[in-house]
């Protein structure tokens, strides 16, 4: 979701952004940015460093949505390369005992499902966070492959 997108009118409001091009630019900063100059910039990103995702088809899972968008294929990648950066920001912040709780569903594109679950149970997993808990909460209205899910996780 691209909150840029969502709040911008608020945004000029209360002074935060001054022009379309801020928008665009913020919205490049954020997970996830889509909006204005951000998909621009999404379309010729490349990862800057291998760095592993945790689902072991994940190359798999990219490759097949790029057969229909390179474009598409390409924010997916993002989307969970900065997450692996936001985790482990968050393993930093959180303090022993501590526990986070997410609520992510799963995503469909060009009949590629993306486990979004078990992408993010593997990335706490592998930051360092215990009891890593994934337990599905609601179907999704949309495609009928597509749930919620409530992803849990314990710091040491």
């Amino acid at each position: 979701m691209s909150y840029i997108r969502e709040l911008r009118p608020y945004m000029y409001w209360l002074g935060y952004l001054c022009d379309g091009r801020e928008a665009g630019e913020l919205d490049w900063q954020a997970i996830g940015g889509t909006w204005g100059v951000a998909t621009s910039n999404v379309g010729r990103w490349s990862p800057p460093e291998p760095r592993a995702i945790p689902c072991p088809g994940f190359p798999h899972i990219i490759a097949n949505i790029a057969e229909k968008s390179g474009l598409l294929a390409r924010y997916v990648h993002k989307y969970f390369y900065d997450m692996v950066d936001h985790i482990n920001e968050l393993f930093l912040v959180t303090r022993s005992g501590g526990s986070l709780h997410y609520i992510v569903g799963n995503s469909k594109f060009y009949d590629v499902i993306i486990p979004v679950e078990e992408i993010f149970a593997g990335l706490f997993s592998d930051c360092g966070f215990v009891d890593v808990n994934v337990r599905p909460i609601r179907k999704r209205t949309s495609k009928k492959e597509l749930y919620e899910y409530l992803i849990s996780a314990r710091k040491p």
